[in-house]
């Protein structure tokens, strides 16, 4: 079969507009994006933040808001999917907003990370350690308990699906290339948080990165491989709408 990719908005959350784009003034809405490919096996990327008020707990400046229907469950029923229909679930990276709802699958289900990724989130520098939700803030971050299988380098998950290192917005990042019958889709999550990173000119614009250098590396790399760039926290590559937090 030809493999697919549909986005689905699974709620939305505020933030500093220049975490997502250098230069940006002022707040802006985020939407938690997840990625639900359909190929020869069912992968998903990303599993969005976790119940709103242990998130307002844990994160409160970021106000996270989830509509009626944006439950990662829901989401995959919406689209004819049990989480137990899942092969695989793809993390991008293991910021907060990105690896919640794990519990949702079972052993049936292959969790994958990138392998530099999952040691730097064991154990963060304190100024990233927010962002993992470390032990050493008194938390359990949500993938600690998870069968995670760790990837070392381009990974082909299944035919025409690969996973492919994408470092600089964290350590360890990945993004997934998927290839249809005409054109490649890469799901860049925060390799490219928004359209605004990578503007017609040719230019880059970062946003929030660990490693500057990396993440122009790797937001090249996407451009290269991709005709249809699918990107982190925007809201132009789906059907729904902000929820009007600003």
């Amino acid at each position: 079969m030809t493999p697919t990719v549909t986005p689905r908005c699974c709620g939305s959350f505020v933030l500093d507009a220049s975490i997502l784009v250098q230069g940006e003034h002022g707040v802006a809405e985020a939407p938690s994006i997840v990625y639900l490919i359909e190929a020869e096996e069912t992968v998903l990327v990303d599993t969005s933040f976790g119940p709103v008020e242990l998130m307002a707990e844990r994160h409160p400046s970021y106000d996270c808001h989830r509509e009626p229907g944006q439950a990662l469950e829901s989401v995959l029923a919406d689209e004819g999917y049990a989480p137990a229909d899942v092969d695989s679930v793809v993390l991008s990276h293991l910021d907060w907003d990105h690896c919640y709802n794990l519990d949702l699958f079972g052993a049936g289900t292959d969790v994958y990370v990138q392998r530099r990724e999952l040691e730097y989130a064991i154990a963060p520098y304190p100024m990233h350690a927010d962002r993992y939700d470390a032990k050493s803030l008194g938390r359990q971050p949500p993938w600690l308990t998870v069968d995670l299988t760790p990837l070392d380098g381009e990974t082909e998950l299944c035919p025409g699906v690969t996973a492919f290192p994408t470092p600089g917005h964290t350590v360890g990042h990945q993004s997934v290339a998927v290839e249809g019958d005409s054109e490649t889709t890469v799901v860049a999550v925060d390799a490219v948080p928004t359209f605004d990173n990578v503007p017609d000119d040719g230019d880059r614009v970062r946003g929030l990165a660990m490693n500057d250098f990396e993440w122009w590396e790797s937001a090249g790399e996407v451009c290269e491989r991709a005709d249809r760039i699918l990107p982190g926290h925007e809201w132009g590559i789906l059907d729904a709408e902000p929820a009007g937090l600003l």
